[in-house]
């Protein structure tokens, strides 16, 4: 069964072309390395971008510093001022003022300072200082620290894009949505399947050109109803040979996946 949908995978991929990897250094970790919040008005002030900046308060600027890896190389980098800083950090914003028991009236989170600092975050590079801002905010315990550096440098994981017309797999067979590591000929990731399948195996089928992973599994168990809830376990496989420079293609999605 799994060779059989990783051979029609194949030809549904090469059909409009492998995609290439991602370029540039790829952000694993969130924007806002730390961000906890005291009460449900400031959550929701943040998610609804209702943040803004206290009467007279300097916030300080940029400049160009750098990225330092754990490998000890580096990148140089520009300083995203606080303003951009914190636009880039709420993101796509959502108003539920009034909504969730969130008066409008205190549905705003005002800041009152920001100073320089660094955080610790995970790159398709591996670990990374990078500059950030830390941001206090009124009736606020801790500061807010937001990253500093633009998302034209640190990159956030592009979304799998799946080949058109690719059939649903068959019931039974489960794709990796997630590879976490490519070591040589030995590639782990993870496949969710529901809470009361069984057998749960993993598979990959090699090409010239790619590898397709996946896994299958066996009926649910009969008795007790099962929870309509997924889990996620980690396999890993090895390959017949170093899987160099073929694409990792799931073989539920016909995406190409990379190691995060």
């Amino acid at each position: 069964m799994f060779l059989d949908r990783a051979q029609v995978v194949a030809r549904a991929v090469r059909a409009v072309g492998i995609p290439k990897p991602p370029a540039g250094i790829l952000l694993y970790s969130s924007r806002t390395p730390d961000l906890g919040f005291d009460t449900t008005e400031q959550k929701v002030a943040w998610g609804a971008g209702h943040v803004t900046i206290a009467p007279g308060v300097k916030l300080g600027s940029g400049g160009t510093t750098r990225i330092d890896f754990g490998n000890g190389s580096s990148v140089s980098a520009s300083v995203l001022d606080p303003r951009p800083a914190l636009t880039e950090a709420i993101g796509a914003t959502y108003d539920n003022c009034g909504h969730v028991h969130v008066p409008a009236s205190k549905c705003r989170l005002t800041i009152t300072g920001a100073s320089r600092t660094t955080a610790k975050v995970d790159t398709s590079r591996g670990p990374a200082t990078v500059p950030a801002w830390s941001f206090t905010a009124k009736g606020k315990s801790r500061p807010m620290v937001v990253l500093a550096v633009s998302k034209d440098v640190l990159k956030p994981v592009p979304q799998p894009v799946p080949p058109p017309g690719l059939a649903e797999p068959a019931p039974g067979l489960v794709g990796s949505e997630r590879l976490t590591r490519i070591d040589g000929s030995t590639l782990t990731f993870s496949l969710s399947l529901g809470a009361c399948d069984t057998d749960l195996r993993a598979h990959a089928v090699e090409f010239e050109d790619m590898v397709i992973i996946g896994g299958t599994h066996g009926p649910a168990r009969n008795g007790a109803p099962c929870p309509l809830v997924l889990r996620s376990k980690t396999m890993v496989v090895t390959l017949a040979a170093p899987l160099g420079d073929r694409a990792v293609i799931s073989a539920a999605t016909g995406a190409r996946l990379i190691p995060w």
